[in-house]
């Protein structure tokens, strides 16, 4: 998601990390980096002009550096892929609880011009009509990385930065094409003022937080840096109360978008981590919302897609998630149907499948059905850290070293039945390793 100068987010074809202000270089390889760049931009005096004040370098000094370590995440991290840019708003707004308040902005839009004059980074234009700066590291700039041995672990944070995040739907005007009609609304961040609630949620996450960045967490033998989650709220509208009861879902661990293929990479402690799910969550508590009692069989066990869980999954996930009917299979859900399905054969063959939920399909019940996954969740994570068990949420799951597989479990039931007054299936997923590897274990 970019995040528009306006405070705006949208959808683009390419993911877009939005500027983290809290950035910095902590390791002495990235420092230097950072003193190469700042070297490089820093423009020499010449005849009668006074040299910057020293106040005025410090300033530039603190913004080369936040925008390298910037870039270095976004070339270093497991979690970014190729073609990923930084988004970049160099907007003179009025400050909210979301940006960092000793930002020196006002020369943040300068800085990245001489950077991309130096040939360290690429701007792109700006895109419908849109004004959020993208850009991404040069080649020239990687080689630095690689000159410096600039790793992960080098990128620090400093403390601040909002965890508790609130946004709203913004209204949809002109979407007659059902294409764009079946894509997620934009939102916009919500300014809140705190109260005992947002106190104790932002405190929750603190919890989380310190318990990850104490737990020793690598990727490929190497640590992964500062790790700072978040939690998302949503209003359906910008005109509804200020809540937080909807969606809820923890974000910002570079484990939760890593491709499935590249779990094995990961330990806790210098041990294997095991990947522990609830079982057809979602529609399991859509039945309780709607029943009060858990489905009888595989809620996945769709006629006709048999041999397509992973559709039928995306299938009841999107149908119970959406706001209205669904008119047209996006193309990664299409993708996994078998050939020649369509929106209205899906919703028949799910509605057959379970008639006594079929009535919240196309609901928008999704958001409350992730509310109450993101507070189980948190109540397992703060139950294991209170036993010294660090785990890396996902958001029907968590993985935690294979030593603690069985308290973990348990955690997960004890907190679904204390929340749903029934306890929830739980499994572990195996993680898939390379056959050379996979024979050594």
């Amino acid at each position: 998601m970019v995040r528009l100068d306006s405070g705006q987010d949208r959808e683009e074809e390419y993911t877009s990390i939005f500027l983290d202000a809290w950035l910095t270089a902590k390791g002495q390889a990235l420092r230097a980096l950072a003193e190469h760049l700042f070297a490089a931009i820093q423009s020499a005096p010449s005849g009668r002009m006074r040299s910057p004040r020293r106040d005025a370098m410090e300033r530039k000094r603190f913004v080369v550096q936040n925008i390298a370590a910037n870039l270095a995440h976004l070339a270093l991290s497991p979690s970014h892929m190729p073609g990923n840019v930084l988004a970049i708003s160099t907007a003179k707004t009025k400050p909210t609880r979301y940006e960092r308040a000793d930002y020196p902005r006002r020369i943040l839009g300068k800085t990245l011009r001489e950077l991309e004059a130096s040939g360290f980074l690429i701007r792109h234009a700006y895109r419908f009509k849109q004004t959020t700066t993208t850009v991404e590291p040069t080649r020239k700039f990687r080689g630095l990385l690689d000159r410096h041995g600039v790793r992960f672990a080098d990128i620090g944070r400093d403390a601040g930065g909002e965890t508790i995040l609130l946004r709203a739907r913004q209204p949809q005007e002109g979407r007659g094409d059902v294409r764009r009609r079946d894509r997620p609304p934009p939102k916009r961040l919500i300014h809140y003022a705190d109260t005992e609630e947002t106190m104790r949620l932002r405190a929750e996450v603190d919890t989380v937080n310190e318990m990850l960045n104490a737990a020793e967490i690598e990727y490929d033998g190497e640590p992964v840096g500062p790790i700072r989650l978040y939690r998302s709220f949503l209003l359906r509208s910008p005109e509804d109360p200020i809540a937080f009861n909807l969606l809820g879902r923890l974000w910002g661990g570079f484990w939760q978008t890593l491709d499935s293929k590249l779990r094995h990479r990961i330990t806790i402690g210098g041990e294997d981590v095991a990947d522990l799910d609830f079982s057809a969550m979602h529609p399991s508590m859509a039945y309780l919302k709607a029943t009060g009692r858990l489905p009888d069989g595989d809620p996945y066990a769709i006629p006709g897609l048999e041999k397509h869980r992973d559709g039928a999954k995306q299938a009841m996930a999107s149908l119970l998630s959406r706001a209205g009917p669904m008119r047209l299979l996006v193309p990664k859900l299409k993708a996994k149907l078998p050939e020649g399905w369509t929106a209205k054969r899906l919703v028949q063959a799910a509605g057959s499948r379970h008639p006594v939920i079929a009535h919240l399909f196309g609901s928008d019940c999704g958001v409350e059905l992730m509310a109450l996954e993101s507070r189980i969740l948190m109540a397992v994570l703060l139950d294991l850290a209170a036993r010294g068990i660090p785990s890396l949420p996902l958001h029907d799951g968590i993985q935690t070293r294979v030593s603690d597989k069985e308290r973990a479990l348990e955690a997960m039931r004890t907190a679904s039945e204390q929340i749903l007054g029934v306890a929830l299936a739980v499994g572990e997923k195996p993680i898939w390793r390379p056959p050379a590897l996979a024979e050594a274990a």
